[in-house]
């Protein structure tokens, strides 16, 4: 369905040509960046000034605050794996936790990224940065034809003990890369 506004008052009459094109230009931003989004955004700030309103926001710097609530996007990569517990059969020497974080340190960031989305449920780190978060890698029983499976209220991913370093990395892609939905364990 089209959708029809006046950016300006009579401007159903008025046709746009290289004389008043920077005013048609200028109109048309206005509305799609702020008089489109007023409702919006107005139930936006009422939501968010209800959860983190009043003199608190006067002692954050911008950039604080958007780290507060968006997180903090300065990855180390190595603290994480450093700081990762192990469970069941697994240690930080087992071979197929050794695997793993070959394979995981080989992919690019966006599948790290992706990787972290699929195991904590953010693609972003806590503001307190990596050494605040804490993953646990812990083997299972399933057969190494199996996904490996991540508990994101836990940081808890559990994985199959697969046999080579190629299975891994095609079981672990498949699941990072298919996790959105339900599925079955």
């Amino acid at each position: 369905m089209t959708e029809i506004k006046e950016l300006v008052p009579g401007g159903e009459s008025i046709a746009v040509d290289k004389n008043n094109r920077k005013e048609f230009v200028e109109a048309y931003l206005c509305y799609v960046f702020s008089d489109s989004m007023c409702e919006q955004y107005s139930a936006f700030s009422s939501g968010f000034l209800k959860v983190c309103g009043g003199e608190i926001l006067s002692l954050f710097q911008p950039s604080e605050l958007m780290a507060m609530v968006v997180g903090n996007s300065n990855y180390n990569w190595e603290e994480m794996e450093k700081n990762a517990v192990y469970k069941g059969e697994y240690t930080a020497t087992h071979p197929t936790v050794r695997f793993f974080w070959e394979v995981f340190h080989e992919f690019p960031l966006e599948k790290k990224k992706q990787f972290l989305l699929f195991l904590t449920g953010s693609d972003r780190i806590p503001i307190h940065g990596m050494e605040s978060l804490r993953i646990v890698i812990q083997s299972t029983t399933a057969e190494e034809h199996y996904l490996p499976v991540a508990h994101t209220c836990y940081n808890l991913l559990d994985m199959p003990r697969y046999q080579t370093k190629e299975i891994l990395r095609r079981r672990l892609t498949q699941a990072v890369e298919q996790y959105e939905g339900f599925s079955l364990v």
